[in-house]
Parts: structure tokens; sequence; C-alpha cells
């Protein structure tokens, strides 16, 4: 079974290399295997019963206007985990533009003897702001720019994928901007056959595959594959290695291709309560002007508000070897 999730991930990621690149790319976390629900919302319900999560990244610190990102995101099963429903919001603030995006996922879960697939469906609106007075030009002045407008434009979207997995493994495939909806900026100009002012939300396919393995079940390591590609940009690819604790810490760096080295490290309290942090040591050119990027992930996942109680018959398979831990 594994090496056919390897061989369809490899497939699938060959296929997105091979597309024709033309736009701009939605945020990515360094914390991918903690935040899957921003890439996938087939992964609605298949955390604990209440699954929060509160994300703030900063991007190349010292870099003047880079992008900081904030979100929170929520989960929560339904039916005994046949069903989930799930939810993010996230302000991305680069320079003069910002996107709000708002987000309402759904997943619908099949149990398996060993393993659950979920298919996830999700509906957003994206916000897109452009502030001119926050625009900087090789030339001063430049009267093609409207240095004193600041607006904004709203744009419905949609995102579908698969998530396949048990305790030891996953693999999952979904895209996102599938309306590949225009937002049309400087409405007072419209009319405009010229699509400036235009911005395209172009389609991003994404795919990741992660294993668990141990000789100690004390020591459960994971290792995680993600990649993510859209029109206009270089394929994103990054490999995670953690090691988690007693279900009490974790600690694991990761690799980004042509971009950056990671540390990442993650804390348990009550079981239900996980504060992680990631530092990101930039390879690229970009190292010359930054000192890095940092990242934040708060979490609160918990079985019940009242008691501990067992996980349902979604979480238990055939060939179980691990205990659970909070991803």
């Amino acid at each position: 079974m594994n090496n056919i999730l390897l061989r369809i991930f490899f497939y699938s990621l060959f296929s997105l290399i091979c597309l024709d690149a033309a736009a701009q790319q939605l945020p990515i976390f360094t914390q991918f295997p903690s935040d899957m629900l921003y890439f996938n919302p087939a992964f609605a319900g298949t955390k604990r019963q209440y699954d929060v999560r509160i994300n703030y990244r900063n991007q190349w610190v010292g870099m003047p206007d880079a992008p900081i990102t904030e979100g929170i995101s929520l989960n929560y099963k339904l039916d005994h985990g046949a069903m989930g429903l799930g939810g993010y919001v996230y302000q991305d603030v680069t320079g003069p533009t910002t996107r709000n995006d708002y987000t309402l996922c759904y997943g619908y879960h099949i149990k398996f003897p060993d393993l659950v697939l979920s298919f996830g469906a999700a509906f957003s609106m994206m916000e897109y702001t452009v502030n001119g007075s926050k625009i900087t030009t090789y030339q001063p002045n430049d009267p093609a720019i409207d240095y004193s407008l600041n607006t904004t434009a709203w744009a419905p979207d949609a995102s579908g994928g698969l998530y396949l997995y048990n305790d030891r493994y996953a693999f999952s495939l979904s895209v996102d901007n599938l309306a590949a909806a225009d937002e049309k900026l400087y409405k007072k100009y419209m009319p405009d056959t010229t699509n400036k002012g235009v911005v395209q939300l172009e389609p991003h396919f994404y795919g990741y595959l992660s294993y668990n393995f141990a000789g100690n079940a004390n020591y459960i390591w994971q290792s995680s594959l993600f990649a993510a590609e859209t029109y206009g940009a270089p394929i994103y690819l990054a490999y995670s290695l953690r090691v988690h604790c007693n279900d009490k810490y974790y600690i694991g760096a990761s690799f980004v291709l042509h971009d950056a080295v990671s540390l990442d490290l993650g804390l348990t309290i009550h079981n239900s309560f996980e504060v992680c942090y990631s530092y990101d040591l930039i390879t690229s050119p970009l190292n010359h002007y930054t000192s890095g990027t940092q990242e934040l992930t708060l979490i609160f996942s918990a079985e019940s508000l009242k008691k501990k109680r067992k996980g349902d018959t979604f979480d238990q398979f055939q060939k179980r070897k691990y205990k659970d831990i909070v991803q």
C-alpha cells in the first residue's frame, strides 16, 4: 500500500511540474504538517472532536514590507466522525496589497478496516485590497500610478480534495481557486478592455505525503513531503522530519527546495494544547537582505470540552501501531 501511495504522489508531482506557468502564489506555511486544512478541505473533521489552530508567519524578517500572514482555523467532527466541518480565516499582507480569505470546509469520510478516505469541498470569498500610498516606483510620481487610490475587490472561489490516512501514513491531493475568478480593481476606470487592474486567481495544486515510523512507540518519527504548484510561480517542494517524544514535545527540521532550511519545535501541554515554533534560515539569494522567517502556531485539540473520552471508530485502525499525536 505504501508503494502505491508513493507512486501516486510522485506521478501527481511530475504532472504538476509539467504544467505551464502565469500568477501569484497563495501563502504557504513552514509548519505544513500541522496546517493542512488551509490546503485541503478533506482534512475537515479528521483531527479530534474540537480543533482550533492560530497561525502567525513573519516572512523575511528585516526586509521592508515583507509578507506577514495571520490565520485561524477551526475543525469539528460530525456523526461520530463520518463527516467534518471546518473553516479558516487568514490575512496576508505584502507591501501595498492585503488579501483576506474567508473559507468554509466540508469533509465526508469513508471508513475502511485499516484506513479512512475523506473527500472535501470548500467555498471561499477572497478580499483583495491595494493601498496606492504604499506603492514605491523606480520613477517618483509616475503618472501611470494612482498613489491616492485605496481600492478593494471581492471574488468567490471554491476548492476540493481527497485525503487517505491512518495512524501510519497519509496521502493528500487538492486544488484551490477552482473558479479562477477575477478580482477587478480600479472600478472607477471600468470598463477596461486592457485588463489593467485585474487580479487573476489561478488554480493552485497541492500534494502531501506523510509516513510515521518508530522502533519505540514513545518516539515516533514523522516524515512529510509537500508540493505546491500554480501558473507563473516556481514549484514549491518541502520535506519535513519530526520526532514526537512521549506525546509531550517534538523536534524537527525541514528543507524547502532552493529556498530555506528550518528548525521546528513543538510542546504539548495537558494533552490538549500545543505550541509550535519554526525558524527558517534562507538559502536563496534573499539571505543577503533578511535574517530569516519565523512562524508560530497555537493549537487546542480535544475529544471533549468536559472530560476525556476515547476517539470515535474513525480513529481506530486494524493495524494500529502508534498513540494519537496532535499534528
